[in-house]
């Protein structure tokens, strides 16, 4: 989009960080989370994210669209984080 000019619903743009918009009739929205919507058809839960599979932002197509719940994703990460903590500390006391 130029400077300046009025943006119309369907109008997409690229941020400097690579994500796609796309203006709707309520503002700018995230294209990939549009895909994942129209896929499931529904609207997206705020506790839901979606992800590229194979991490290409550009590839916005359904089959790359994973949709996950933000705690189910939050809680397999603090326990691999807690899990290679242990290791690390197991280590620490094998060297004493």
């Amino acid at each position: 989009m130029a400077r300046g000019k009025a943006s119309k619903v369907g109008d997409v743009r690229v941020s400097p960080n690579g994500y796609h918009y796309t203006r709707t009739e309520t503002g700018w929205e995230l294209t990939h989370r549009l895909v994942a919507e129209r896929k499931l058809g529904r609207k997206l839960s705020p506790e839901e994210r979606v992800r590229f599979v194979n991490g290409d932002r550009t590839d916005r197509s359904p089959d790359n669209l994973e949709v996950y719940r933000i705690k189910e994703r939050s809680k397999e990460r603090k326990r691999a984080q807690i899990e290679a903590r242990i290791e690390e500390l197991q280590a620490q006391l094998e060297e004493l």
